[in-house]
């Protein structure tokens, strides 16, 4: 299936690696409002423009995409966008991957290198489980997650939408991650986190709670 990548940083390039291992998909091009001419190639696939040029590329036999961007706010936005122009969100899973054969999974969903996918997991759409993370047996990530390299979430821990846990980060079983909530890298997370929290320390301690001005501002 011939497949686009919106976003053309590191994600992107992580998620075009990522694909290659897929017989089934063809990354035919990488769409990023900020290219650097006509002729800027990632790999030898070109770097097309900002969304505007999608509906040519679906019209011309593009049927897939995924979103190659880090930031959860950014890429919850294009997901929305992709999702109402009716093309398949296709999933990025690294061969190297362990996923439970009862594990269930959303739509754009990026699986790392190495990572572990635990038995009664269940993943929501545009979610990224990074290089090395361990999801543990019935954790519950729901849409628009971003969990970093090297994280460890104990079993039966629910991360809310949105929110954002950093590399190396360890949750104890049955913790609550709020929804947009962040968690600082190297954290250990004891106790449930609110929405919008920012916690961070071992163990982690809310040192901050986003108001609706600076979600807003971030969105």
């Amino acid at each position: 299936m011939k497949t686009v990548i919106i976003g053309a940083g590191g994600h992107a390039r992580v998620l075009f690696e990522i694909l290659s291992y897929d017989r089934n998909i063809e990354v035919v091009a990488f769409v990023d409002s900020v290219i650097r001419g006509s002729d800027e190639k990632i790999m030898d696939i070109s770097v097309l423009g900002d969304h505007s040029v999608l509906p040519k590329l679906f019209k011309s036999g593009v049927k897939g995409a995924i979103i190659g961007v880090g930031d959860n706010n950014i890429r919850k936005a294009h997901f929305e966008k992709i999702k109402n122009m009716g093309v398949e969100l296709v999933n990025a899973i690294h061969p190297t991957a362990h996923i439970a054969h009862n594990a269930k999974m959303g739509r754009g969903v990026v699986i790392g290198t190495g990572a572990t996918i635990a038995t009664g997991v269940e993943i929501g759409n545009n979610v990224i489980v990074n290089t090395g993370a361990i999801i543990e047996h019935e954790d519950i990530i729901e849409d628009h997650v971003h969990i970093a390299s090297g994280t460890v979430l104990a079993g039966r821990v629910t991360v809310k939408e949105g929110a954002f846990v950093g590399a190396g980060t360890v949750i104890k079983e049955y913790v609550t991650i709020g929804a947009n909530a962040t968690i600082g890298a190297g954290s250990v997370v004891l106790e449930d986190t609110s929405d919008n929290a920012v916690a961070v320390g071992a163990p982690a301690k809310v040192i901050k709670i986003k108001n609706e001005k600076e979600r807003i501002e971030h969105e």
